[in-house]
C-alpha cells in the first residue's frame, strides 16, 4: 500500500517538474528578449528629437555612449543629411554632430572635424541654455587638450623618425666603412701570402 502511495506521488511530480522546467525557461527566453529590446528605445529616442524639440547636449552625450558602432554610423549619416538639407536648426544638428565626432570612439573619433565645427557652433548659435553653454565650453577645452596632446604625439613621432632615418644613415655608412675595411685586409692577405710564397 505504501508503494502504490509512493508511486502515485512520483508520477504526480514528475509533471509537475516539468511544468516547472518548461516556464523557467520560458522566463529565462523572456528575460533575455526583454534586454534585446531596451537598445532601439534608445535610437527611437533620438530619432524622435525633433529640432523643435529642446534637448540638452549632455543629456543627448549620454545617449550617444550607450549606442554601438552602427548605430554612431547611422546617427552621423542622419545627422549629416540634416546638415545639407538645410533645415531650420541647423545649429542644434551641428551641436549633436559635433558630440558624435568627440566621442573616444575609434570609428568616429575626429577631434580636429569637431573643433572646427566647434568654432563655427560657438560663433552661430545665441540662444544657448546656460547648461549646454557650460558643456560646449568643457568640451572645447577638452578637445583643445586632445589637440594639443596629438600635436605633441606628431611632433614626437616626426622626431623619432628623422633619428630612426639618422641612424639608418650613421649605420649604412659603417656598413661601407666595414666593407672598404674587409676589401683591404683581404688584399693585405694576399699581399701577406704572396711574400710568404716568395719567402
Amino acid at each position: 500500500m505504501k508503494r502504490d502511495n509512493l508511486r502515485v506521488k512520483q508520477s504526480t511530480n514528475k509533471p509537475i517538474k516539468q511544468c516547472f522546467s518548461i516556464v523557467f525557461i520560458l522566463l529565462l527566453t523572456s528575460l533575455s528578449t526583454a534586454c534585446q529590446v531596451t537598445e532601439p528605445a534608445v535610437i527611437r529616442h533620438i530619432e524622435n528629437t525633433d529640432a523643435s524639440d529642446s534637448i540638452e547636449y549632455s543629456q543627448y552625450y549620454l545617449i550617444l555612449k550607450t549606442l554601438n558602432n552602427r548605430q554612431l554610423l547611422l546617427e552621423e549619416k542622419k545627422l549629416l543629411s540634416l546638415m545639407a538639407s538645410q533645415s531650420n536648426d541647423k545649429t542644434l544638428n551641428q551641436g549633436k554632430l559635433i558630440l558624435l565626432y568627440s566621442l573616444p570612439n575609434p570609428g568616429l573619433y575626429q577631434p580636429y572635424k569637431a573643433k572646427s565645427l566647434l568654432n563655427e557652433h560657438l560663433l552661430t548659435s545665441n540662444n544657448m541654455s546656460q547648461g549646454d553653454l557650460a558643456f560646449i565650453m568643457l568640451l572645447r577645452d577638452q578637445l583643445n587638450i586632445q589637440l594639443r596632446l596629438l600635436e605633441k604625439q606628431a611632433r614626437s613621432d616626426k622626431k623619432y623618425n628623422e633619428q630612426y632615418d639618422q641612424d639608418s644613415n650613421t649605420i649604412e655608412q659603417l656598413k661601407q666603412q666595414l666593407e672598404h675595411v674587409n676589401k683591404q685586409l683581404i688584399l693585405l692577405k694576399e699581399i701577406d701570402k704572396n711574400i710568404n710564397e716568395r719567402g
